[in-house]
């Protein structure tokens, strides 16, 4: 029986089909009826599953590639660093769309806009994979901070896989 195996773009595409699904709603849904229709709850739900699928799915996507290489691990750098900006994408989307429908989620300045409030949250991604989340961003309920969680679990995962690279080239 044959094996089945996904290569590294398979693996990393729910996250950039999430981002673009996630821009898609926030762009050109109404909150009315999305929500009336899925309910609140349903939809909080699905859209932290999501974020947990595509998360462990990068995260399979850079331990597919570190698995398969061989040193110096200097090449590594473009496919864990596209993880790594999947990631932000996705986050950077989903708190977006989360805002848009229910703006009570986060606290603090996020702009008036769609495009000023897309970049405000980047900045949130940003700031918490980085672990600098500086709080003028806050999460108000259970789901923004599952999400944020989850992304900074990504960050864990990421940083102890590049620590274990650099302790094995230099060894």
């Amino acid at each position: 029986m044959p094996k089945f195996s996904l290569g590294y773009w398979e693996l990393l595409s729910p996250a950039l089909f999430g981002t673009a699904g996630a821009l898609f709603l926030s762009l050109f849904s109404s909150k009315d009826n999305l929500v009336k229709q899925f309910g609140g709850t349903l939809f909080k739900f699905s859209l932290v599953g999501y974020a947990i699928g595509a998360t462990v799915s990068v995260s399979l996507a850079i331990s597919e590639v570190i698995k398969e290489s061989k040193a110096p691990y200097n090449h590594l750098l473009f496919p864990i660093g596209g993880g790594i900006l999947a990631i932000i994408f996705l986050f950077g989307s989903e708190y977006l769309l989360l805002y848009r429908f229910f703006p009570s989620s986060f606290t603090g300045n996020v702009g008036d806009n769609l495009g000023i409030q897309f970049l405000s949250f980047l900045y949130l991604s940003i700031t918490t994979i980085a672990t600098a989340d500086l709080g003028d961003i806050l999460p108000t309920d259970i789901t923004p901070r599952l999400l944020i969680a989850t992304e900074i679990a990504f960050n864990l995962f990421t940083l102890a896989t590049g620590i274990q690279l650099l302790l094995a080239q230099n060894s």
